[in-house]
């Protein structure tokens, strides 16, 4: 593995900083319709809460139970988060063409140059998987040796990805047509740069930002299910029981909630909302604000913000860990 001593070179453009620099957000007051008893409070939460901070240039690091907070310093801007077999985190840095593997119990980082725009994250096996924009493909590495593997190609602008039993989900913000592993297409909205699978794989979700229509397709079949909401989604996270659908809207500073039978339910947390992540129990959601906001803990029972939390400069991805790593 190289672990390089300079900085990290820059590459390319960055498109999420761009569109904070250009997001308008609209502000508006909206109410919440109780959808039951109150979930947890922030005191009784536990596990961690990863947050990327973008132009920050680190990860924050929040031991729910204890209400602490650590910072880790990264030589680049953080875009993507996921937890490794070994306890670590991988985190794209794309302007760098570099990915950080973090050990969130030593601080300890570790760095695999790959050259190119690394933005999306997957586990596949034995390989971590990686969207690169300049190579219009999707790279794989082997776990632990950290050998690359043959790349995958795909479309232009390939973002984000997901697995659905072993059908590789990608979202590929240059295409009109959302790939359901080999051979199956189907229509997906303008522009899909994220996704997201329910925990029975049997749905993914897609974002059209420029659309502003959040799709839900039956992966068995390719039949989809519109749901419009404007304000430029840009975020999608399935709750860990699949009944509802957190939506971060950039453009009016919401999460929508979207429920069984396609109830909305809009949740005010201002700025330009991004990351998204919901705690295992699926009663509490955490949303970042990408405009320099904090993140927002959202009490999905009641659609409330209960609470907030550090979000650094400008907090993007979120990574919900139960519990810390155990010593290796």
């Amino acid at each position: 593995m190289h672990q390089p001593a300079r900085r990290p070179r820059t590459h390319g453009f960055d498109i999420t900083l761009a569109l904070v620099a250009v997001a308008l957000v609209a502000a508006s007051l909206l109410g919440s319709r109780d959808r039951g008893p109150r979930g947890p409070q922030p005191s009784a939460l536990s596990g961690t809460l990863v947050v990327a901070d973008l132009r920050g240039h680190g990860l924050l690091v929040h031991d729910l139970a204890t209400s602490t907070v650590r910072r880790i310093a990264l030589p680049g801007g953080p875009h993507e988060l996921l937890p490794l077999p070994d306890g670590r985190v991988a985190v794209s840095l794309e302007q760098a063409g570099t990915l950080a593997l973090v050990d969130l119990e030593t601080l300890a980082v570790d760095y695999l140059d790959t050259g190119g725009l690394p933005h999306g994250l997957l586990l596949d096996g034995n390989a971590l998987l990686v969207t690169d924009r300049a190579a219009s493909a999707i790279r794989r590495f082997e776990l632990g040796s950290w050998r690359e593997l043959e790349a995958l190609p795909t479309g232009a602008l390939p973002h984000q990805l997901a697995m659905s039993g072993r059908d590789l989900l990608v979202a590929d913000a240059s295409s009109a047509e959302f790939r359901l592993g080999l051979g199956r297409v189907a229509w997906q909205p303008a522009v899909t740069e994220s996704l997201a699978v329910s925990a029975d794989g049997s749905r993914v979700a897609i974002a059209g930002a420029r659309d502003g229509l959040v799709r839900i397709l039956e992966v068995a079949s390719g039949e989809g299910q519109d749901v419009p909401l404007g304000a430029r989604p840009v975020r999608v996270a399935f709750a860990p029981h699949d009944a509802d659908l957190a939506v971060a809207l950039s453009a009016s500073g919401e999460v929508a909630l979207v429920g069984p039978e396609g109830r909305v339910d809009r949740i005010e947390i201002g700025g330009v909302p991004d990351g998204l992540a919901f705690a295992n129990d699926g009663a509490t959601l955490f949303a970042s604000d990408i405009a320099g906001g904090p993140v927002s803990v959202i009490d999905v029972r009641t659609s409330r913000v209960v609470a907030h939390l550090d979000g650094g400069a400008t907090p993007g991805a979120l990574l919900y860990l139960p519990a810390l790593p155990a010593h290796r």
